[in-house]
């Protein structure tokens, strides 16, 4: 019976983790797997390969305009961890990468 979920397996069913924990001292990183303006972002960054801080802002003004949402360029510094920034090119780190390729298999 592997389809029946144990008790931490249904609380946690929505986790989807990113980093797998080492040591006591390392731990696990997860993410939610429901985050509607991460995924578009994220999925815009991964599209384009490279962006520029504009492009990036456009997008989220143009995301914005569609969900009538109010997301702001805030949003990039604060979920630095998801991108790389090389001479004002923004791609996606190693961890923007897997929380992408995780939320996209779903």
């Amino acid at each position: 019976m592997s389809f029946v979920l144990s008790y931490e397996d249904f609380l946690n069913e929505a986790l989807v983790t990113v980093k797998r924990k080492y040591t006591d001292n390392h731990p696990a990183n997860v993410v939610s797997d429901y985050a509607p303006v991460r995924e578009k972002i994220l999925a815009f960054v991964q599209e384009k390969g490279e962006v520029t801080i504009e492009e990036l802002k456009e997008f989220i003004n143009l995301l914005n305009e569609e969900t009538g949402g109010k997301t702001t360029t805030k949003w990039v510094s604060r979920n630095a961890k998801y991108f790389k920034v090389r001479e004002g090119k923004y791609t996606l780190s190693a961890m923007g990468k897997r929380v992408h390729d995780s939320i996209v298999k779903l």
